[in-house]
């Protein structure tokens, strides 16, 4: 269970760092999903602005920041 909340704290801590924008690795996941995604808008992106992606990711982060937290405290209450 603490592997769980330990990967959600990581992979938590990449999307607010794509959301935040650190060392421009936003606009690498920008790219990347232009080249890799066959769903596309007219922008050859699963999302319409830049902005928009960072949004979600900031979203999608500080939900597993919390949930990792969560999971982590409750592990370590059992213990």
């Amino acid at each position: 269970m603490s592997l769980g909340g330990v990967l959600a704290v990581i992979a938590g801590c990449a999307c607010v760092a794509v959301a935040c924008g650190y060392r421009r690795v936003d606009m690498w996941v920008w790219d990347w999903a232009d080249a890799t995604f066959t769903r596309r808008t007219r922008w050859g992106t699963p999302w319409k602005t830049p902005g928009r992606m960072r949004t979600y990711f900031g979203g999608v982060g500080v939900a597993l920041l919390v949930s990792s937290a969560v999971t982590l405290v409750q592990a370590g209450s059992v213990a």
